[in-house]
């Protein structure tokens, strides 16, 4: 354009400068998000980005419509992550929102930082990879609130998420939902909550299908539903989290106890302040060869006040504490009826 007629003499040195400072602005530089993800595919084409040096999107304070990603053949409320190197920021939780969710099909190097998703027709995060594409998302002080599915989905193989101080609230589904691969063979899922809150949800955080997840003084409270759920060959850490207060409004969900584990899943219960109390149903619930292991002495107060049992095993289900001379501590068994409680 620069040489293409008088008009257009100062354009390239212009856009040069533009393409120099590697930053788009919502809506000051772009109208909308859409445009601007489409922006920054040349951004990080033409500047070669890196995860140290990425494209970094700013959005204004207000609310951001995010529609036309094509999942599972279907054009939905999404925004596509298009490009690898890719940094978009808000104002705040409570300042930028997004109505639409984000969707992150094996693009690598992606943070989502300080804005609130609410998506009337999907996930809040719809995240997922492969071997060949492996996905890696970054949350930082964001809000996934009022979905109709789960604040955030993460799925398939191959993708790493990380959250730190993020909400995930009142969605209609799981506040957090990461789904691995039915065999593990399909890739590997590891996702790393460090002072998140799961409220309001109808689970809290469920983990299913050889997944990883590890979760940091982390709180999973009130939930309709479970607080945690650990499902089929899972790992799942919890190092300091809080369990209270789930299974309270009866009727959308069957499950309302603090945590779940079932099918062969590994649970590891860390840390003193490790509290898992008032849930409807049981607090801690392990059945069909699950394992859960309490790092802790047997005398920690670690799950109490619960409608139902504290502690409750049930076909091949195991709850143990892990003393500090490597001995093991279980609950007192009782076989009626194929029920193990405390």
């Amino acid at each position: 354009m620069a040489t293409a007629g008088r008009c257009n003499t100062f354009f390239q040195e212009y856009w040069e400068y533009v393409l120099k400072q590697n930053v788009i602005r919502v809506p000051e530089g772009c109208p909308t998000m859409n445009q601007a993800l489409d922006l920054a595919v040349v951004f990080s084409e033409r500047n070669e980005c890196t995860r140290e040096n990425p494209v970094k999107v700013e959005v204004g304070e207000g609310e951001h419509a995010m529609v036309g990603a094509d999942i599972c053949g279907n054009t939905t409320q999404y925004t596509a992550i298009t490009c690898n190197n890719i940094t978009i920021v808000g104002k705040g939780k409570s300042k930028t929102i997004f109505c639409g969710g984000f969707d992150v099909n094996g693009k690598q190097n992606v943070k989502i930082q300080q804005l609130s998703v609410t998506n009337v027709a999907g996930h809040g995060l719809y995240c997922r990879g492969a071997r060949e594409c492996w996905a890696n998302v970054e949350l930082t002080e964001c809000c996934f609130e009022s979905c109709r599915d789960a604040g955030i989905h993460v799925c398939y193989g191959a993708t790493t998420v990380t959250a730190v101080n993020c909400d995930f609230m009142k969605n209609r589904k799981e506040g957090v939902d990461v789904n691995g691969a039915i065999t593990n063979v399909g890739g590997v899922i590891n996702v790393t909550l460090y002072g998140c809150t799961t409220q309001r949800n109808n689970d809290g955080l469920a983990v299913n299908n050889w997944a990883t997840v590890t979760a940091t003084q982390c709180k999973f409270m009130e939930n309709v539903g479970d607080g945690v759920t650990c499902g089929a060959n899972t790992n799942v850490i919890l190092n300091d989290c809080k369990i209270h207060h789930n299974g309270w409004e009866a009727g959308l969900n069957n499950g309302n106890n603090g945590l779940v584990a079932h099918t062969d899943a590994v649970v590891d219960l860390q840390g003193t302040k490790t509290d898992i109390h008032s849930n409807k149903g049981c607090g801690i619930f392990a059945f069909d060869h699950a394992k859960v292991s309490i790092h802790l002495p047997y005398q920690h107060n670690t799950t109490h006040d619960n409608v139902g049992e504290d502690r409750l095993q049930r076909y091949g289900g195991s709850i143990a504490n892990i003393n500090a001379d490597g001995t093991f501590t279980h609950v007192v068994v009782d076989e009626h009826d194929g029920w193990v409680t405390e």
